[in-house]
């Protein structure tokens, strides 16, 4: 994030008094009185609290439904008793900063049920104290629906702050490099007691780098995996997640693509292997299993069209489509291929980028996998074949140059087939059905005897320059190489190789 050092003084619109301290349950707390004992239901369970006492009771059902004065609440035994309660409950309670006369400037919502914040009213950081804030810490404005807004979030924080006043936005924003609060607050023209008050609700609630050792941010994640992973499963957010149908309202991706560009003409139907001689030829499944290996070295001939088509026959085709209910809004067609799928919402696409291939002309190709055809994407110039060497260019680099690609295959997801259904989790997903379409290429390549291995990288760049593809709707999730397998006795398992033995014997 850049920062503009000497901005322009400007005033904020409230005074230069403390802001006010303002707390209120968070919106989906549901507040049940039983005369002096009350339910409390929200997203991570139910509580029960006992004998509280009508006064507070109600100054509890108030706080569901309007911000309270911190002070005001300490102020009289009611609100006293509610304070010690909300004490007990942080994961409940958002906190938030107002100028004197209620105009917003920041709101700190709790998303975890770990988030404890040091007191429902976070103190303030000193003027001259030097903060910065944390490099795990990010800001994005709210959708449109809450135009005027923008949030403060972090993998590392169990709450999220709403910055309703450019200002606020731009306090945050100066604290990217170290400065005193007084210098950060005069740095975007922001009065000093409100630059406490907000550095405060920073700090209290994660944002700002920790000093000492203590709470250090983590070495060794990049910014974006804590994040991915953050927000991908629960635990660390209060996003809605999992199959809640959020875009129903969008027109659904067909189950089977239809032909896609640069596609004219007709497609080469690949052989469909015959049951009876696949299961006579094949090892068994431990000796495919234990001798499944990465093959970095291809035999002179190269691998045959026959043996592609076997082979994405059977780790990639489609066996059926199951049409949904037309009458249900939220009902799809579910696509049942050999590997499983979460939600079997068939996203995964296989295309091969051809260098050597008996029966095949070098180039690009789709595979249809519901007609078990290829469909070869025709360069329509030199740009065209260009992307096509880069990408298996690329491909050569991720072996560390140890091999010429006479096969690469580009796992694609549309992933417009996952996010229909899913919120938050579509493209962990994604990533886990690569994984397992991997493992079955491996094992049907190990089988047949040709040479697989995965890549664990690609370029999502070149892939859709080299496809004819719109990044942002299908994309580059994974490569996978296939080759002949170079000469000698086919590698499949003959014993079990482990070092079970050895651990056992250094662990004694």
């Amino acid at each position: 994030m850049s920062v503009i050092h000497d901005l322009p003084p400007t005033s904020f619109t409230g005074a230069a008094d403390p802001p006010r301290r303002l707390l209120r349950l968070r919106p989906d707390v549901i507040v049940e009185p039983d005369g002096d004992d009350v339910d409390l239901t929200h997203p991570w369970g139910r509580q029960r609290v006992h004998s509280l006492g009508a006064g507070a009771v109600a100054r509890l059902r108030q706080l569901a439904e309007q911000d309270a004065d911190a002070e005001a609440l300490a102020a009289d035994p009611d609100g006293n008793r509610l304070l010690r309660l909300l004490e007990r409950f942080p994961f409940l309670v958002a906190s938030g900063l107002a100028s004197p006369d209620g105009e917003p400037l920041a709101t700190a919502v709790p998303i975890a049920r770990s988030a404890t914040l040091p007191a429902p009213a976070p103190a303030a950081l000193p003027a001259q104290t030097t903060a910065v804030l944390s490099r795990f810490a990010y800001l994005r404005r709210l959708p449109d629906g809450e135009s005027g807004a923008c949030v403060v979030e972090s993998p590392l924080a169990s709450y999220r702050v709403t910055l309703h006043q450019p200002l606020a936005g731009a306090f945050v924003a100066a604290l990217t490099s170290p400065r005193t609060v007084a210098e950060a607050a005069a740095v975007v023209g922001l009065p000093v007691a409100e630059g406490e008050a907000l550095a405060g609700l920073l700090s209290g609630t994660g944002f700002l780098e920790p000093t000492g050792d203590e709470g250090a941010d983590p070495a060794l994640w990049d910014f974006h995996d804590l994040l991915f992973h953050s927000r991908s499963r629960a635990g660390r957010h209060d996003y809605l997640s999992g199959g809640i149908f959020a875009h129903a309202d969008h027109p659904q991706l067909p189950a089977v693509p239809g032909a896609g560009p640069r596609e004219d003409g007709p497609g080469i139907d690949l052989p469909v292997p015959d049951w009876a001689e696949v299961v006579a030829h094949d090892p068994t499944f431990t000796e495919v299993l234990e001798g499944r290996r990465s093959v970095r070295g291809y035999g002179d001939d190269p691998v045959t069209v026959g043996q592609l088509g076997e082979l994405l026959y059977r780790a990639a085709r489609v066996r059926r489509v199951i049409p949904g209910d037309p009458d249900s809004p939220t009902a799809y067609d579910v696509v049942d291929r050999p590997y499983p799928a979460g939600g079997s919402t068939g996203e995964l696409e296989v295309y091969l980028s051809v260098a050597q291939c008996e029966g095949l002309e070098p180039g690009v190709y789709r595979y249809d996998a519901a007609a078990h055809r290829l469909q070869p994407r025709h360069w329509s110039g030199a740009a065209d074949e260009a992307a096509f060497r880069e990408l298996l260019t690329a491909a050569w680099r991720a072996t560390n140059r140890t091999v010429e690609p006479q096969v690469l295959i580009t796992v694609t997801s549309r992933f417009g087939r996952l996010s229909w259904k899913y919120s938050q989790i579509a493209y962990a997903l994604t990533l886990k059905h690569v994984g397992v379409l991997y493992q079955t290429l491996y094992l049907v390549a190990t089988a047949m005897g040709l040479g697989p291995c995965g890549l664990g990288s690609g370029d999502t760049d070149a892939a859709a320059r080299a496809l004819g593809l719109d990044w942002t709707a299908e994309s580059s999730v994974g490569e996978f190489l296939i080759g002949s397998r170079p000469a000698g006795p086919a590698l499949v398992g003959r014993d079990f190789a482990d070092v079970v033995a050895e651990s056992r014997g250094t662990m004694e």
